[in-house]
């Protein structure tokens, strides 16, 4: 289609006004447990319901730099983050009458949601007048409009991108055990792994080395501490 051949097909859309969502969906480890970043809404629609911390895409600014800015005022500007899925279901009419209802009860507001991992250093998050908490993945509360698909959308995704990279690495500190790293694959997946597969599977594959000290544990013997060495670590 040109502006040439085509005017009228273009005049047929000015009265459609679409939104631009950037919702990140942010993943951390507390307390043995995987958590997700949500804000409970202070206003509508779904006030006092929790959420993903979205925020409109104002215009004439870039959809990346709309979700960096709004991790800045987080309190959490460098962190590993990448974009996730466009999220999009407009409501449905026949004869003017709604069949099913969008994914905002706005209007037609597209979601475009990334994902991203926050190490344990950096779990104080929150800017002014924010009612921002890390809750568990697998507890839940109800979420306003579709974030709980979208939650569990970038699960699905981190739980298959951890396979194939060295993604995981993201939730440790610079230094660490294998059993911290181990234990890091066990809560993202969902599931206990063999302790000599593991680890055998990492240092063959060179994707961490030693750092030349140890972890101070009292009356139990140190455990040697690692750093990852920067290659792409495939655990399949």
């Amino acid at each position: 289609m040109t502006l040439d051949t085509e005017p009228r097909a273009l005049e047929s859309y000015t009265d459609v006004l679409v939104r631009l969502s950037v919702d990140p969906v942010l993943f951390t480890l507390i307390g043995d447990r995987l958590h997700v970043l949500l804000r409970r809404r202070t206003w509508q629609p779904f006030e006092g319901v929790w959420a993903l911390p979205g925020v409109i895409n104002p215009a004439g600014e870039q959809l990346k730099e709309t979700m960096l800015r709004e991790l800045n005022r987080l309190g959490l500007g460098d962190i590993w983050v990448e974009q996730l899925k466009t999220f999009d279901r407009p409501p449905q009419y026949a004869d003017g009458a709604l069949l099913a209802p969008g994914r905002d009860p706005r209007g037609r507001v597209i979601s475009v949601a990334y994902f991203g991992l926050v190490p344990p250093t950096c779990h104080r998050v929150g800017g002014d007048g924010d009612a921002v908490a890390w809750m568990p993945v697998d507890d839940l509360p109800e979420l306003a409009f579709d974030h709980a698909e979208i939650v569990r959308y970038a699960l699905w995704r981190l739980r298959n991108k951890i396979l194939y990279s060295a993604v995981a690495f993201q939730l440790l500190p610079p230094d660490f055990t294998l059993t911290q790293l181990q234990r890091v694959y066990e809560l993202v997946l969902g599931e206990r792994l063999d302790k000599r597969n593991f680890r055998r599977k990492v240092l063959d594959v060179g994707a961490v080395v030693e750092t030349g000290s140890c972890t101070q544990q009292g009356t139990r013997r140190p455990a040697r501490l690692y750093r990852f060495s920067q290659r792409e670590f495939e655990f399949r």
